[in-house]
């Protein structure tokens, strides 16, 4: 009996690992964690904008910083962060690019760890 499902048994397990591959090789992705502070004293609400190489488009991601306080992100290597202001949001939102116009940081490896101001 075992000999007559051995083919499929193995074609499955052969199936389950093939299809694991793509998902190996995505967590593979080295990202390095940085944190934007608030280094203001009023609430800052913040629009970051990034560009990752290899990838099209953009990632788009607001948040509201108390004073004093920090927000990690996570990005690969290369990748330009911009601090938007509204009318670069404005800019991205009509479906254009700003990653021409200088950004705020382009992630380093060295940049792992570090704590970066919002404010000059």
């Amino acid at each position: 009996m075992l000999k007559k499902f051995f083919p499929v048994i193995v074609f499955s397990l052969v199936l389950v690992f093939c299809s694991s591959i793509p998902a190996i090789a995505q967590t593979e992705a080295i990202t390095y964690t940085i944190k934007l502070k608030n280094n203001t004293l009023l609430p800052k609400k913040l629009t970051v904008i990034t560009y990752t190489p290899g990838e099209t488009g953009n990632s788009t991601m607001g948040t509201l910083i108390a004073p004093g306080f920090s927000k990690s992100y996570k990005f690969k290597e290369g990748t330009k962060v911009y601090l938007a202001s509204g009318e670069q949001v404005d800019i991205v939102m009509s479906g254009k690019r700003i990653d021409n116009d200088k950004p705020f940081l382009v992630v380093k490896k060295e940049d792992d760890g570090k704590s970066f101001n919002i404010e000059p």
